[in-house]
């Protein structure tokens, strides 16, 4: 895979455009489903800003919680400078929107419904720009696909990664406009989980580079895949409570 396309003369770095196009999802897939919620053209563009403050703000909370963990793991051995880790996205935007729902009494339940699909837009186009980039590389294989930062051909795991959390989109989608709104509580875990699930299933294909976010506290699984567990619990969780609330409220 080619990490730039040259246009005219002029060279494109091909992660950023795939991840200025993940970010254009947002208010796109926001404006394309909006009357399914009630939701007017400025409410629209205010939850377009606020998921993709909050989505910076959650990607960027990742990268400051993952260089203490491994700093912790390593004995202060492992450093990183990177400052946004987009796999934080769906696990923690709706920690953010929960303190603004707290503050302006806003519909939490309707607001994370609503903003569930644009996360897995987001989360699709990004991997795709790790295909061409060749970062967050699969193993070793001869069939793979080549990967300049590992400089050999790699098992293809950020293409799967992309693929699954477009087929996860699509399901949200569906959710979006079948289910009716009393429902609206189950859509963002049910997301969650599947991201959960097929993510940490492609952890096992995929390279990192520090053993200590490989191996983490020398238990076998990655760092992330103990992310993912606990996000999937909070949305089992999320699940049930809903599940209560409707049974009372049907009561």
């Amino acid at each position: 895979m080619h990490q730039y396309l040259v246009i005219f003369g002029i060279s494109i770095n091909l992660y950023k455009f795939f991840f200025y196009l993940a970010l254009a999802t947002v208010p796109v897939v926001l404006f394309a489903i909006r009357k399914r919620f009630g939701y007017t053209k400025l409410k629209a563009l205010l939850y377009s800003l606020l998921t993709l403050v909050f989505g910076l703000l959650a990607a960027w909370l990742t990268a400051t919680l993952k260089r203490v963990l491994l700093g912790f793991a390593s004995g202060g051995e492992y450093t990183d400078s990177e400052m946004l880790r987009n796999y934080g996205i769906p696990i923690f935007l709706p920690f953010f929107y929960l303190i603004y729902c707290a503050v302006t009494h806003d519909n939490f339940k309707k607001i994370t419904a609503y903003v569930t699909p644009c996360v897995y837009s987001v989360m699709t186009f990004v991997k795709t720009g790790c295909v061409f980039w060749g970062c967050c590389y699969g193993n070793p294989d001869e069939h793979g696909i080549w990967s300049e930062l590992a400089g050999y051909k790699t098992f293809p795991v950020q293409l799967y990664d992309a693929l699954t959390s477009l087929l996860i989109f699509i399901i949200c989608i569906l959710l979006v406009y079948n289910l009716k709104e009393k429902h609206y509580g189950y859509i963002y875990p049910v997301g969650g989980i599947l991201f959960a699930l097929t993510k940490g299933f492609w952890e096992n294909f995929r390279v990192h580079d520090s053993v200590y976010e490989r191996n983490f506290l020398g238990t076998g699984w990655t760092l992330w895949q103990y992310w993912l567990l606990v996000f999937s619990i909070v949305c089992i969780i999320w699940i049930i409570v809903t599940f209560m609330k409707n049974r009372k409220k049907e009561a």
